[in-house]
């Protein structure tokens, strides 16, 4: 069979970008189409092992690195100027308008949704909130109709694999389609912990997240405003940075991005990982829980998926900065019972090798061969 694979396009390596790459290990002889693809040397060799994508004219578009996220009446627009008719399985990798691809007759798309497209669904209030007031009723006409046409081209995709169960809920109340779930993959074996055991003092706490407004690093930057005695480190880069850097105190550090060689010293060294956003499913936190580092998050979407209440961490109710510092003291009073073993457990569960069997066993299982 000839396979195309999908993805929305390729700027930095983040949890989209890991499961691509266990997407060209089960298929190495797809072919890779992408919107655009802006991803450097090293990361290219990381996630594609040296293959080269097709993209489409955006590419061309000097500030679309960048500026993407106001474009996008040209990202559904492009997806669909892809041409795969030559092949018989189209598989995609989306978050946003990859599975909006066209389909042949001929042809099975299955879809592994990561999201349906935030700007059009859940994040369209917090999307608008960036437009200028002048151009605000523009946006909002352009986002319902991406929605329009991300219902449309939902309908045409033969099987959704959803990267959660509470991914397999939205599309389940956005789409009205049914979804089987696979989680995505963890390296358990390049993120590990060190041989040496933690100790009882009490390390910074860490934050890896790209500084975008729906993260809700703000939140987390307030909670340590009112906790001086405990220090925190912030890894990533964003719009938000220049924001967040003003209401920050002290004992409050922010590292920009780090790639994975630097990024698993803070994993192994760091008090407890920090998330307060709803999130998809949350990679990061198992990266954290296979170095034997424990994760207070928010008890909603994904993380109610990774992370074991008492076990492998601490699960907060509300989205706020007070609820978060409760988890925080929680933690404290707790974190000699989680044990790095228990941690590592958990991790293991979603490796890389388990994602790439039942990926292949569920494609292997529905796919039909048409004349």
């Amino acid at each position: 069979m000839k396979i195309a694979i999908v993805h929305d396009w390729l700027v930095n390596v983040a949890g989209a970008e890991k499961v691509l790459k266990q997407l060209l290990i089960c298929y190495p002889n797809a072919d890779v189409f992408c919107l655009f693809d802006y991803l450097n040397t090293n990361d290219k060799q990381t996630v594609l092992n040296g293959r080269k994508t097709t993209t489409t004219y955006l590419q061309n578009i000097p500030f679309i690195k960048t500026k993407y996220r106001f474009l996008i009446p040209f990202l559904f627009k492009a997806i669909e100027k892809l041409d795969l008719k030559d092949y018989d399985l189209i598989i995609s990798s989306s978050h946003a308008v990859a599975k909006g691809v066209k389909k042949h007759k001929h042809q099975q798309h299955f879809c592994y949704c990561h999201t349906p497209v935030r700007y059009a669904w859940n994040l369209k209030s917090t999307y608008l909130k960036r437009i200028p007031p002048l151009f605000k009723s523009i946006a909002s006409n352009q986002l319902e109709k991406m929605r329009v046409w991300d219902l449309e081209n939902s309908q045409q995709i033969d099987f959704f694999i959803a990267n959660s169960n509470y991914i397999k809920g939205r599309i389940k109340s956005n789409y009205q389609r049914e979804a089987d779930v696979i989680h995505p993959p963890v390296d358990a074996d390049y993120y590990q912990p060190k041989s040496v055991e933690r100790d009882n003092n009490i390390a910074p706490f860490l934050v890896i997240s790209r500084l975008v407004h729906y993260k809700m690093i703000n939140l987390i930057i307030e909670a340590f405003n009112q906790l001086p005695h405990l220090k925190l480190q912030v890894i990533g880069e964003g719009p938000q940075l220049n924001n967040l850097k003003a209401i920050a105190n002290k004992n409050i550090t922010f590292l920009g991005f780090l790639p994975n060689s630097q990024l698993i010293n803070y994993y192994q060294n760091s008090e407890a990982l920090i998330q307060i956003a709803v999130e998809d499913f949350g990679i990061t936190s198992l990266e954290a829980q296979a170095c034997g580092l424990p994760v207070i998050a928010l008890n909603k979407g994904g993380y109610t998926e990774t992370t074991i209440h008492h076990k492998t961490g601490v699960l907060f109710e509300e989205q706020t900065a007070n609820s978060l510092i409760k988890g925080i003291e929680e933690y404290l009073k707790i974190k000699s019972t989680l044990k790095t073993t228990d941690l590592r457990a958990n991790a293991i569960l979603f490796g890389e090798e388990r994602f790439r069997s039942e990926l292949m066993a569920f494609i292997n299982n529905k796919i039909i061969i048409k004349d």
